[in-house]
């Protein structure tokens, strides 16, 4: 995999920021979550400032080690049996046996989620990290893991379910 990131939970919710779509009906009859990637991954905007219908900034990429996870994008990935905090492991382990599919359907802004969700490309999480998603409503076992990811175009599935909703002019 070509990233390391953070991950946290929020919950589902009508009308995130990819243009006010529904993130549960995104990935309503696929096999993948959506989640919102943080600011410094999709640090350009349709209206100028943060944080509405974000694409991936200039500055990301392998060099930066940001990821381009903007508005519709997708990834492959496998959590980590490792938080960035100390805590006990529960569950039965099959979280990290599985390869799990993404697509980014909102933003984790830097602005009330400081300590996860880095601003601009260069920027660390409190945790150290480039990289960060929130995932709307994720897996079973789910418990804060770090998830090792690479970029993949989106399925035309998903692609379809995201434009059939979105507000934004460049997906």
């Amino acid at each position: 995999y070509e990233y390391l990131a953070t991950t946290t939970r929020y919950g589902d919710t009508c009308c995130a920021s990819c243009g006010s779509v529904d993130t549960a009906r995104v990935v309503q009859g696929t096999e993948y979550f959506a989640v919102a990637s943080a600011q410094a991954m999709q640090d350009s905007f349709q209206d100028g400032s943060c944080c509405w219908c974000g694409k991936a900034g200039a500055g990301t990429g392998r060099t930066s080690g940001v990821a381009p996870m903007g508005c519709g994008t997708c990834a492959r990935g496998r959590f980590i049996q490792k938080r960035p905090y100390d805590a006990p492991m529960w569950g039965s382990g099959k979280l990290f046996q599985k390869e799990i599919k993404l697509v980014v359907a909102d933003i984790c802004p830097h602005t009330g989620n400081e300590a996860w969700c880095p601003a601009h490309v260069g920027d660390t999480n409190t945790f150290g990290s480039k990289n960060h998603f929130d995932f709307a409503a994720p897996p079973p076992e789910f418990d804060n893991f770090y998830l090792a990811f690479t970029p993949e175009p989106c399925p035309a599935e998903v692609l379809q379910n995201l434009r059939s909703m979105s507000q934004c002019r460049s997906l």
